[in-house]
Order: C-alpha cells, then sequence, then structure tokens
C-alpha cells in the first residue's frame, strides 16, 4: 500500500469546507425551522387597523384628486411632452426638408456632423443640393443656403 503526503495547507482547506458545510446543513434544517404563529389578537389588531386606515382615506377632500391624479396619469397622453421636435425650425427659415443632425464626431481638429445618416465636414454641400455645412459645434451644425445666405442653427438630436 502506497502512503499518501498530505500537507498542513491541504487539512486546513478540508476542515474550514467541512465546517461550511455542517453550519449549512444546521442552518437549513435545524435553525430555520418554522416557529409557531400567533394566529390570535395580533391579527385582530392588523385588520382593525387597515379598516381604520381606509375609512380615514376615504373620508378626506384629498382622496379624489388623488384618484384624478393617477387617471390621468394612466390616460394615453399621444406625444411625449418633454420631447422637443426643433427640425421644424429649419423647414420655415429656409426652403429645406427637416434635416436631422444625429452625431459629432472630433478627431484632431477634424469635425464631423452627421446629418440624415450622411457625414459631413464643415464647407460640404448637403446631399440636397443648394446647402452647405457652414459651422459644426458639438451641440449644433449651422446649414446655410447657397444663393441667398441665409443660415438655420439645427441643434443635435438626442434620443
Amino acid at each position: 500500500m502506497k502512503k499518501v503526503r498530505v500537507s498542513t495547507r491541504e487539512i486546513v482547506v478540508v476542515v474550514v469546507m467541512l465546517a461550511a458545510v455542517l453550519y449549512g446543513v444546521y442552518d437549513f434544517f435545524v435553525a430555520s425551522s418554522p416557529s409557531p404563529v400567533d394566529t390570535g389578537g395580533n391579527v385582530v389588531q392588523i385588520d382593525t387597523l387597515i379598516a381604520e386606515a381606509s375609512e380615514i382615506l376615504k373620508d378626506r377632500e384629498a382622496y379624489p384628486v388623488y384618484a384624478a391624479i393617477v387617471a390621468g396619469a394612466e390616460t394615453d397622453w399621444g406625444r411625449d411632452p418633454f420631447y422637443a421636435d426643433n427640425t421644424p425650425a429649419a423647414v420655415s427659415i429656409l426652403n429645406l426638408e427637416p434635416v436631422k443632425y444625429t452625431g459629432y464626431l472630433e478627431i484632431g481638429t477634424r469635425r464631423i456632423a452627421v446629418i440624415d445618416g450622411v457625414s459631413y465636414e464643415a464647407g460640404d454641400e448637403l446631399e440636397v443640393g443648394g446647402y452647405l455645412v457652414k459651422r459644426i459645434k458639438s451641440s449644433a451644425v449651422v446649414i446655410e443656403e447657397k444663393g441667398t445666405g441665409k443660415s438655420i442653427n439645427v441643434p443635435l438630436l438626442e434620443e
């Protein structure tokens, strides 16, 4: 028969593991056993407290107001009241279809704007023709009409 040498480190690891397993078995089966529940007076007291609180809330004047607020919040709002669509301003000043400035990229000294899914630098002509990208900032891009020199500031659309 071959003798196996076990180091002190291995013995300590096995002892700690056995202690953890024994504690887990104790905690699962012995310590977590359900304690007897008092089904007498405490349940009656809780029921009366709930009934009294319900009566107080029904008698208050603010109750209909809260109900109206909750009912209004649950109805369909149509559109998001916090979303401001700024693209119609570009249509009203210039005879330009609504453009969407959706991306900004700065690489060294180069600034690139993504307008309607196409990348532009300052001085580039838009695909629709007749309009130039005059200035690019991280928050907005300035588009200028070639013939008239009119310009419009189109803000970055963050979704």
